[in-house]
């Protein structure tokens, strides 16, 4: 194809990628995408883009996508790797090599590393061979057709994206948006896309002529485009058979002669090559996009001698195109080429081929030929499936092994695939072994584990777990129930069927084997967490069986894990000091053990204990664990990292960031079937709104989401400001009874005690207030956090002295409120510091205990009016109202609340005329200087000239008002007046959500504008 043929009408999109690629040059890396059907030209844009950049000193890397099920995990990475690869010395590849055919196999993940941290060092690795290149000369990398892609490889695309933002590096992918996987989407949402349409009539015009030399009439040009809609690539085929099939006086045939539609467009076009040549192309077709001589040669012996020369027919019917270098592979002109072809196949023709193909490659690599296992399992699945039955076996060794391949490449999606299609593989066996169906399904659970399909893995354990029972098969149990157990028990039903399998999975696996202690281990962590008085009586010992098995096998993961299961055992209100211990040694054997999952959960965990201690280390804990769990890779690791930021911020109250980290924590869980989503971050929410407001605001629907209790009803109501309703909720409720649901006395967090402990200080009576101070009394002096650092939930004696007051004693309660001040503001927590403090200065100052206050501690607003307070986090807003409460019945202008100072009356214009005249004179000379640059093709001058027009416009905007006046100095008062307007009626807004009686007294008195006053009908006082 020529030069003048590719890029007709292409103008637009070229000059959008070379600005991309002169960023990227700058140092401003970034990802470009071109978005379009097939045949619109995507691949002969980037082939233009990279022939420029390699001509302006950059160096271009290229990967291409396949279709199909044969192809390996992160195909196109491999080909920018190896391209790579011939300017990078061998040592700066690293772990990157991994990528390279022959590479990873000889490099599995060990047992020691953990999968989703290798792939974590892969993509860095990737990253920093691109930089290094780049960091000698600017970097183009093309990854054409990436609609095929695998998930892998997108993931990658997306880390590469991100950590080369600062480099001079250009990602530029191709795809066709209609074919786009989802993965894709959400990358050209952040990206630069160029979308390809069809060419215009005139351009068809120009593209047909190119091609035939010879002008077309309006109506055939116009005819053409209306039938392929301007795609160049048909386009080019149609002027094609219209030249061959000239109209009577050596014109054009007329376009309705055309055959009606594109593929049989294409197919005319591959019915004038010979027989022996479409033998060849079918071949090719089932081999690949990519296509060997040597797979041809032995899958047509016949044809070795001419085999040649069928190529070159092939090449100059432009089906195929010759390989770039000697011995290299042919490939199809285009994939519609190839689909073509293959769609053509009759099915046992295709299954045939196939099985051919797939003995071509074994005797390839039985002679040492390195290539990937995902082409053999494809090829052999596909005859299986066309009903070559007896090569099902062979479809689920080499499928077994592409599994292995992905997951030693961190491909885990593909690994998943492998998996299930050894598993459907395995169907078509005629006497399929049941032993064989149970290790695939648990490799398949576990795929889809790290894949992040939460649901999926949890059915397949469910379906080995069956077929275990059946088999006697205790190890195929154990495995199993051990990771159903891993994934979370999303309901109360669920926890009780973990519970029945692990139990049964305990009593069949009696021999002393690590699975059996990791199978131990989990039952007592599953008793635990049920908060059942039996099951919480029976974990410890359970724990400890674990802990002593794996400590008599000697193995640091096992005993580390069974350690976990010792911990929760201890797990209890107060033990803070017993788990430390526990938690110190599981971390230095998840260390020792290389187990970066538990090396996580340790840091957890000893950051709960440590801040329940008040020890402020664990913040530095808990930050740490979000970076292990981040660095994980697999959606777990990241909702875990993600949730925990949230508790981080709340705890040192930037409360809208916590808010928003906590939803975003939801979604993400949801998406990846995490049990706890929904539950975490409805706890994280309850948390939080003691700050704002906002539980009492949005009615009685925003409680945690594991029952209607009680105490949730009790609160909501009290805050609400309907303390009957609340009462009734709560009466009859015993603290001694049952904690969360009847049965249930106690928990390992406190968080139910503190919940209790709310409502009973709100809407209880005396009983039940004694009662909860009681129970809560001996974590007096420490913090409390709920589960695995969900939420920090303050100081006890917060808690402590709340129940105090409520039960009549000022002085208890006045010493334990003390106490909660000095704890909050030592462990960072301000917000709780200004809520006990104000708790603390209404029982301190009984008289002002109807008082009103609008005052701002820690980043958060404690407003009491009419006897209900109310607490929102900062904004200028309220800002703004506390200086107008403070001056009532004064005008405050608008510029001053703003930070600046009012104009005075009669202010000059911001320009006079003089100022403006020489302006626009210097606007006048700048466009002619631009004219000048770009007629001299000097970029330079061109960039000054236009930054300098674009800063006196600016000026210029700014000092010109409506209809062209000249703007005062004075009319900054009107941009003032709108901007605090507006933030104190948000306010307003706001707090009328929390306390209506205040929100409704200041919509009265408060006045906005020019001046903004407080003018109350009759005297208020605040305390401010």
């Amino acid at each position: 194809m020529s030069q003048r043929e590719r890029l007709v009408g292409r103008d637009a999109a070229l000059a959008v990628l070379r600005d991309a690629l002169d960023g990227a040059a700058r140092g401003r890396g970034g990802v470009a995408l071109l978005a379009g059907e097939a045949g619109i030209g995507k691949t002969a844009l980037a082939a233009e883009l990279a022939r420029r950049a390699a001509g302006a000193g950059a160096r271009v890397l290229w990967g291409q996508c396949w279709q199909g099920e044969a192809v390996p995990a992160y195909w196109p990475w491999v080909q920018v790797l190896r391209a790579a690869a011939e300017a990078a010395p061998a040592a700066e590849l690293g772990v990157a090599a991994r990528l390279l055919p022959g590479v990873a196999a000889e490099n599995p993940v060990g047992p020691s590393e953990e999968p989703e941290v290798a792939r974590f060092q892969l993509f860095d690795a990737v990253v920093r061979v691109l930089a290094g290149l780049a960091a000698r000369q600017p970097l183009l990398v093309v990854l054409d057709d990436l609609h095929w892609a695998d998930e892998a490889s997108l993931r990658l695309l997306r880390f590469a994206a991100r950590h080369l933002a600062l480099d001079p590096v250009l990602l530029l992918g191709t795809y066709r948006d209609l074919e786009a996987p989802a993965g894709l989407h959400e990358l050209a949402a952040a990206g630069e896309v160029v979308a390809l349409a069809g060419l215009a009539p005139a351009e068809v015009a120009a593209l047909m002529e190119a091609v035939t030399g010879r002008r077309p009439p309006d109506a055939v040009a116009a005819e053409v485009r209306r039938r392929t809609g301007g795609n160049p690539f048909f386009v080019r085929e149609l002027a094609r058979l219209l030249a061959a099939q000239p109209a009577p006086g050596g014109g054009l045939a007329p376009a309705p002669a055309v055959l009606d539609g594109v593929r049989d467009t294409l197919e005319r076009r591959l019915a004038r090559l010979s027989q022996p040549c479409a033998e060849v192309l079918a071949v090719a077709a089932v081999t690949g996009p990519q296509v060997g001589v040597e797979v041809l040669a032995r899958v047509l012996p016949g044809r070795g001698d001419d085999l040649a020369d069928l190529l070159s027919e092939a090449v100059r019917a432009r089906v195929l195109t010759a390989p770039a270098a000697p011995l290299g592979p042919y490939r199809f002109a285009h994939d519609l080429f190839r689909e073509t072809i293959y769609g053509g196949l009759p099915a046992a023709q295709r299954a045939g081929l196939h099985l051919a193909v797939a003995g071509a490659l074994a005797e390839l690599r039985a002679e040492g030929a390195t290539f990937h296992t995902a082409e053999l399992a494809a090829h052999h699945l596909a005859a299986a499936s066309a009903g070559a039955t007896s090569e099902a076996a062979r479809a689920v060794h080499w499928s077994v092994l592409a599994a292995r391949e992905a997951a030693a490449r961190l491909a885990f999606e593909d690994a998943r695939d492998h998996a299930e299609r050894a598993v459907a593989a395995l169907d078509l066996v005629e006497e399929p072994d049941p032993a064989a169906r149970l290790e695939l399904l648990g490799d398949l659970a576990e795929a889809r584990a790290l894949a992040g399909d939460g649901r999926g893995a949890r059915a397949t354990h469910l379906e080995a777990a069956a077929l275990a029972r059946r088999l006697g098969h205790d190890a195929g149990l154990a495995r199993a129930a051990v990771g159903i157990h891993a994934l979370g028990a999303p309901t109360g039903s669920a926890r009780d069927q973990q519970l029945a399998l692990l139990g049964e999975a305990a009593a069949m696996a009696d021999r002393p084997t690590p699975l059996r202690a990791r199978v131990l281990a989990c039952l007592a962590r599953e008793l635990h967490h049920s908060w059942e008085e039996a099951n919480l009586a029976r974990a410890p010992a359970v724990a400890e069986e674990a802990v002593a098995l794996a400590r008599e096998l000697d193995d640091p993961a096992t005993l580390s894990f069974s350690l976990l299961a010792l911990h929760d055992a201890r797990w209890r209100p107060g033990s803070a000091g017993e788990r430390l211990p526990v938690v110190e040694e599981m971390l230095a054997l998840a260390a020792t053990a290389g187990d970066r999952e538990l090396l996580a959960q340790a840091r957890l965990l000893r950051a709960v204990a440590l801040v329940e201690l008040g020890d402020r280390s664990g913040l530095a804990d808990l930050e740490e664990y979000c970076r292990l769990a981040g660095e994980l890779g697999h959606p777990g690791g990241r909702w875990g990292a993600l949730s925990r930021r949230a508790a981080a911020a709340g705890l040192a109250g930037r409360l809208e960031e916590a808010r928003a980290l906590a939803e975003e924590g939801r979604q993400l869980g949801r998406r990846i079937g995490q049990p706890d989503a929904d539950s975490v971050a409805d706890a994280q929410l309850w948390e939080l709104g003691r700050f704002d407001g906002r539980r009492s605001a949005a009615g009685t629907d925003p409680r945690p989401a594991s029952g209607d209790w009680p105490a949730w009803r009790a609160i909501l109501l009290a805050e609400a400001g309907d303390l009957e309703a609340a009462r009734a909720a709560f009466a009859g409720f015993d603290p001694d009874r049952y904690v969360l649901r009847p049965g249930v006395v106690r928990s390992h967090d406190p968080w139910p005690l503190l919940v209790t402990a709310e409502a009973a200080a709100l809407a209880g009576d005396g009983r039940q207030r004694a009662a909860s101070y009681q129970a809560l009394r001996p974590l007096a002096g420490s913090h409390t956090v709920l589960g695995g650092f969900v939420a920090y939930t303050g100081a006890a004696d917060h808690y402590l002295g709340v129940l105090a007051a409520a039960l009549g004693r000022p002085g208890e309660a006045a010493a334990h409120l003390r106490a909660a001040v000095e704890l909050h503001q030592r462990a960072g927590a301000t917000a709780w510091a200004a809520l006990s403090g104000e708790h603390l200065r209404r029982l301190e100052e009984p008289a002002a205990q109807a008082a009103n206050v609008f005052r701002s501690q820690g980043g958060v607003w404690t407003l009491t009016f009419d006897g209900v307070t109310a607490h929102l986090p900062d904004s200028k807003g309220l800002r703004d109202l506390a200086t107008l409460l403070g001056a009532p019945g004064e005008p405050v202008h608008a510029v001053r609340l703003l930070g600046g100072h009012p104009p005075a009356v009669g202010a000059d214009p911001v320009l006079d005329d003089r100022a403006r005249a020489g302006y626009r004179a210097r606007l006048a000379e700048l466009d002619a200087e631009l004219d000048q640059a770009g007629a001299d093709n000097d970029p330079h001058r061109a960039d000054r000239a236009q930054l300098e027009r674009e800063a006196l416009l600016a000026e210029l905007s700014r000092a010109v008002g409506l209809g062209g006046r000249p703007r005062r100095l004075g009319d900054d008062t009107e941009r003032a007046r709108k901007a605090v307007s507006a933030r104190i009626h948000d306010a307003i807004a706001r707090i009328e959500r929390v306390n209506p009686a205040l929100g409704r007294h200041l919509r009265q008195a408060v006045a906005t504008g020019t001046h903004c006053s407080y003018t109350p009908p009759e005297p208020v006082h605040w305390r401010l």
